[in-house]
């Protein structure tokens, strides 16, 4: 205790200055001193935990903030008294705590970056480079660091961007809650820094692809800012015929010929090959090169090498610079040597698809042309018609060569359903581009499953029922797209008996072993929409009807688990509604295989059914009877109970039914703290009830 004593003391004249100031009274100043006791005795115990730290620094953030709202009521901003022990005190504790309790726990990466965030947040410059080089040091392979102090060096002035923090960072800034407004200004004096960390940062992490995107972005910035700077200052050569007709029309000439003859004849040799691009280029076929296309995504890496690709010719689209086809040119030569070796068909259709889209989104650069939107077209009007007409033959004429490649439809096909959801205005070009996508979904080319999957999922808000059909004939077991069929069926089709025979002959279709955790769900809805039509349509035969649903989910139940039971709960629930006695259905049911499932559907929809209490036991005990493990004990009380609480008198049985079950789950620790918790939970939630409608009730007596 004398540790968190002698913290305390240190916080005497801060917190006498806050009284005298009026900022605080001495009532808040009390409380202010509790709360700092029970954090820093929570940071002296045995096992500390870094969240103390982080709840504790924001209580000081949320102090300061509390401190400068009373500093502008009181009137101090328009004549301030000279700065005292509270002016910055609240700002530093709060660095302080997050500097212990990085000193406390330097292997864990979240807190490094909370300490760098809120110091680059109060514009403390020398804390945030002093904190980055001590985070360097305990993660030398952490990419973020690397980008953070690239940052720092670009962007002297301007905090850290909230999106360039990861979310493992659990510290609630307020001054965070957005990004700056305004793009921060670029410091070209800290290019040299900055170059420096990044190929630093890529000497550890040759394949991090946000190193080397950054490090292209950086050395094509600089360039750009060198153009800038030698097209303003305007100094020109008089010699400018003689080299105008040598250079590269996509360079600007201006910026070229400025200062010509300065840097001597080597010197200006190198000025015009680094405003030429050559050191861009450079930087990008290292960059390609150090991570192939072949080069997988990873947890820490999301995107793998082809998407790498795509990245930088987002950012090479969109950057102001006349340096932008130049090195789209040297990105689509590595796209075509990736379509002429085609190891990978899927990665070669992708490297296609780039090639052959281009013209839609390419345009060179211009300072008057307002920036387009990533993934809008660039073109518009006839030009706009005239390119998707030639990608439409291109891809009209890959189809027809023999040994053409799946995943190249599936590629194109996937962009064409994009597209076609991005033109809802465009009713024309929509059209065209749905023809060329019914080019690649022709049964006779077998198209793959995700394409037609995809399709019908755009067609959901309006199926079409000729397109449902034809692929449900492609792939007639695919759970997916019979669903989807169904559903079309369901909203479009006028006869009624012929849609609960095909239900019956899709449900033993898709019914099968080896389906997937996604395609259960699928299989499962099957089944509940051949319940719903053939209780629609049963003309008296419902009984029969459910015989054979309850056989047939019998027999078919083996490869999907729960099928049987979720089916045999429908069945309970439907005839509760139609008045049976709960006894005749319990004796139905008995030469069928309930499940704990089977129950937990019945009493997720008992407000729909008008049981009686005795029936309710009756239901619960049969429950009870198919519960192997005590959670599922614990539950089936719960919601036994939470039904009890809701009928006027039947709190006292409720406590008895959790009192019961508390004893037989015993053996279980897990789920005993389980079962207290949402029980104390039902109850608070039962009171809270009572007591709003016991205030309405005293509002009506009143008026």
């Amino acid at each position: 205790m004398d540790k968190v004593q002698f913290q305390l003391e240190a916080t005497l004249p801060e917190l006498k200055d806050l009284y005298e100031k009026g900022l605080f009274t001495k009532s808040e100043i009390n409380q202010i001193t509790k709360k700092r006791t029970a954090f820093e005795t929570s940071l002296v115990r045995r096992v500390t935990r870094k969240e103390d730290f982080f709840k504790y620094a924001e209580y000081e953030i949320n102090l300061e903030r509390l401190r400068k709202v009373r500093y502008k009521k009181l009137n101090y901003h328009l004549n301030p008294p000279p700065p005292s022990a509270s002016s910055f005190s609240l700002p530093r504790r709060a660095l302080y705590i997050l500097k212990r309790a990085t000193a406390k726990f330097p292997g864990d990466l979240a807190t490094w970056l909370a300490y760098v965030e809120f110091a680059s947040r109060e514009g403390m410059r020398k804390v945030v480079g002093k904190g980055l080089n001590s985070a360097l040091q305990h993660h030398p392979t952490s990419s973020t660091l690397y980008l953070l102090q690239t940052y720092y060096h670009l962007h002297p002035g301007s905090p850290f961007p909230r999106e360039s923090i990861p979310s493992t960072s659990k510290l609630d800034l307020p001054s965070a809650s957005s990004s700056t407004t305004h793009a921060p200004g670029f410091a070209i004096e800290g290019i040299d820094p900055a170059r420096t960390t990044l190929l630093l940062g890529l000497r550890l992490l040759p394949q991090s692809r946000d190193l080397w995107r950054e490090y292209v972005k950086l050395e094509l910035g600089w360039v750009e800012a060198l153009r800038r700077r030698w097209k303003l200052l305007g100094i020109k050569d008089q010699d400018q015929n003689a080299h105008s007709q040598d250079e590269d029309a996509e360079i600007d000439q201006d910026a070229l010929r400025g200062g010509e003859g300065a840097f001597g004849l080597e010197g200006e040799e190198a000025r015009k090959s680094i405003l030429a691009g050559e050191l861009v280029i450079q930087a990008l076929s290292s960059a390609l090169e150090s991570i192939p296309a072949t080069c997988a995504s990873t947890e820490e890496e999301k995107l793998d090498g082809m998407g790498f690709r795509e990245n930088l010719i987002q950012l090479f689209r969109s950057y102001p610079s006349p340096l932008r086809i130049k090195c789209l040119k040297v990105l689509y030569e590595d796209l075509q040597r990736i379509c002429e070796q085609g190891d990978d068909t899927r990665m070669a259709a992708k490297a296609r698809l780039l090639l052959l889209i281009k013209g839609l989104y390419d345009r060179e650069y211009n300072p008057e042309d307002d920036p387009i939107p990533e993934g809008e077209f660039v073109l518009d009007g006839v030009e706009l018609v005239e390119e998707l007409g030639r990608i439409g033959k291109e891809i009209r004429k890959s189809i027809k060569v023999k040994g053409h490649h799946e995943e190249w439809v599936e590629v194109m096909g996937l962009w064409l359903i994009e597209q076609i959801g991005k033109l809802d205005e465009n009713l024309e070009l929509r059209e065209y581009l749905f023809s060329i996508l019914s080019s690649l979904t022709k049964p006779s080319l077998h198209p793959p499953l995700s394409l037609l999957i995809a399709h019908l999922s755009q067609l959901s808000s309006s199926p079409d029922l000729v397109i449902a059909r034809s692929y449900a004939t492609i792939y007639p077991s695919n759970p997916s797209i019979q669903l989807h069929r169904l559903t079309a069926e369901a909203q479009l089709s006028t006869d009624t008996k012929g849609l609960c025979k095909t239900c019956e002959e899709v449900v033993r279709a898709v019914t099968k072993s080896g389906v997937s955790e996604e395609e259960r769900e699928d299989v499962i809805s099957i089944w509940k929409l051949w319940i719903d039509n053939e209780l629609q349509n049963s003309d008296g035969h419902l009984d029969e009807r459910w015989k054979v649903i309850l056989r047939e989910s019998m027999k078919l139940g083996v490869h999907v688990p729960e099928l049987h039971g979720d089916v045999l709960g429908h069945y309970i629930i439907n005839t509760l509604k139609s008045g049976e006695d709960v006894n005749g259905i319990l004796n139905k049911i008995k030469s069928y295989q309930p499940t704990f499932n089977t129950f937990n559907l019945v009493f997720t929809s008992l407000q729909d059914n008008n049981v009686q209490p005795d029936g309710l036991k009756k239901i619960y005990n049969a429950w009870r009877g198919v519960c192997r493990t005590p959670y599922e004990k614990a539950q089936a009380a719960l919601a036994y109970a939470q039904v009890l609480l809701g009928i006027k008198g039947k709190g006292k049985e409720a406590y008895d039914i959790i009192e019961i079950t508390k004893r037989e789950v015993r053996v279980d620790e897990g789920g005993e703290k389980y079962l207290e918790a949402e029980w104390k939970a039902l109850v608070d939630a039962e009171a809270e009830a009572e007591g709003a409608s016991g205030g309405e009730d005293e509002e009506m007596s009143e008026e």
